[in-house]
């Protein structure tokens, strides 16, 4: 590897532990304090992208020291899950049915609109439940990351290997 990815490795690697901690503090945040203050969540948002980008470092580096993608899979699955942006993808489902519904309400008139209303709030509740689902999973997610980048995970793995080969 070129001396400049192995230096970019190191300094990604040193980076995870503060990350870690960074991470706890973002979810104890999202768990405890709501507050109305835009500024302050935009930095939480902004310190979780940071975090989820050395995450995402990491995993490509691991990918590329992997022996091969059976490997990588079996190994560094959970890593997967963990930097998976379920939030953002339920974001979008749930900015699309906002858009859709947008549309519905323009189009049509009398009867039609009324009925084509009560089915597209309906489809917006559905679809905005999802929303919610992803915000909800962006907790569950940053609790993986915490899980699989320290060595909590790896500890449980090896006994339960242990276990099964006795």
């Amino acid at each position: 590897m070129h001396p400049f990815w192995e230096k970019v490795e190191h300094m990604n690697h040193r980076l995870i532990l503060p990350a870690i901690i960074l991470l706890l503090f973002v979810i104890i945040f999202e768990l405890f304090i709501h507050t109305e203050n835009h500024t302050l969540e935009l930095a939480v948002t902004i310190a979780d992208y940071i975090i989820i980008a050395v995450f995402v470092i990491d995993l490509i580096f691991l990918g590329i020291h992997a022996k091969n993608v059976k490997f990588f899979f079996k190994n560094y699955w959970l890593d997967l899950i963990a930097v998976f942006p379920f939030a953002l993808t339920f974001g979008i489902i749930g900015e699309f049915s906002r858009i859709f519904r947008a549309s519905e309400e323009v189009v049509g008139v009398g009867q039609a609109i009324f009925h084509e209303g009560v089915e597209v709030t309906k489809a917006t509740a559905r679809a905005e439940r999802f929303a919610k689902i992803g915000r909800e999973l962006k907790l569950g997610a940053r609790v993986l990351r915490v899980v699989s980048k320290t060595r909590l995970f790896t500890r449980f793995h090896r006994r339960k290997l242990r276990h099964v080969r006795r």
